[in-house]
């Protein structure tokens, strides 16, 4: 073959993979996303923004963290475990009433305007100073069944009511039934009772409640003294609770324990998912680029 011939031969060739190169990175540019079904989650996340809950029972590295402050960082970590194509949605609990914040919105989306708004959520929202958690619940259940797509919902609590409940007297909302709406109750706080700080409206600690400034009750639940002015995570309330409407209970242990519930198989919701396959003609279009542009690593 002649010297001439032969170069021909070689520019043609490299640039039928330029050539080819080109066409996939067309191809990627244009590629529609293709539908995929996958287990997704949506959930109306409800936290207590009552006075207990700035309770300083946790740690966030060394430092302690208020009750809120705590659940705020477990759904901000649980954000980044949920799939895309999931919806999240913010909601308030003060005095008796729910109040929605957010209505659920897609997590991959919107990840950063759910963070961006999940850090204003803290006690300077709080319209009231009682506490009926229980008729809080039900008031989330209410939000939830008035959301398209009527969401699972997520209640984040110590349980602690103010005033308290008069022993075996429950609320009941007559369009509210068990089953209506899935969830969890997340115990949050420790087992020890801890005084609840006393903060203004700009959210600064101007004191700590005392005994004769609270509703008491006849008696604790072990038989003592009431020491309403003092909480704790009331457990074995929120347990009843939850079985009363149907939701399920968990306690938020670690940061962990929130992301382990809301991911849940039995809450996920099939739906379909657009996929983007666009990086496959990328990936091969770079691969005859770099084959046509390869240095010669041959000794001479």
């Amino acid at each position: 073959m002649k010297a001439s011939a032969l170069v021909a031969a070689v520019l043609d060739k490299h640039s039928r993979s330029i050539t080819l190169a080109l066409a996939l990175l067309l191809l990627a540019w244009v590629m529609p996303a293709f539908n995929q079904s996958r287990a997704t989650y949506d959930y109306l996340v409800v936290f207590d923004i009552t006075q207990s809950m700035n309770v300083a029972d946790y740690k966030l590295g060394e430092a302690p963290a208020s009750r809120l402050a705590y659940a705020r960082e477990a759904t901000r970590r649980a954000l980044r475990d949920l799939p895309c194509g999931s919806r999240v949605g913010w909601g308030a609990f003060a005095e008796y009433r729910t109040l929605l914040l957010l209505a659920p919105i897609e997590v991959c989306a919107h990840y950063s305007d759910l963070l961006a708004s999940l850090d204003k959520i803290d006690g300077r929202m709080r319209w009231g100073e009682a506490s009926e958690v229980w008729k809080g619940v039900l008031w989330a259940i209410r939000a939830a069944k008035e959301t398209r797509g009527v969401p699972n919902v997520i209640f984040l609590s110590d349980g602690h009511e103010a005033p308290p409940l008069v022993t075996g007297a429950h609320p009941l909302f007559d369009d509210v039934k068990p089953g209506d709406v899935r969830g969890w109750l997340i115990g949050v706080g420790g087992y020890t009772p801890q005084p609840i700080p006393r903060t203004n409206d700009e959210g600064k600690v101007v004191g700590y409640w005392r005994a004769e400034d609270v509703m008491q009750a006849d008696a604790s639940d072990d038989g003592g003294a009431s020491r309403e002015h003092l909480s704790a995570l009331r457990e074995r309330h929120l347990r009843m609770l939850a079985k009363e409407v149907g939701f399920d209970y968990a306690r938020l242990e670690r940061p962990a324990s929130l992301s382990e519930a809301m991911r849940d198989p039995r809450f996920a919701r099939p739906r379909p998912v657009p996929i983007d396959l666009y990086w496959l003609p990328v990936a091969v279009a770079l691969m005859l680029l770099a084959l046509r542009f390869r240095p010669d690593l041959r000794i001479h």
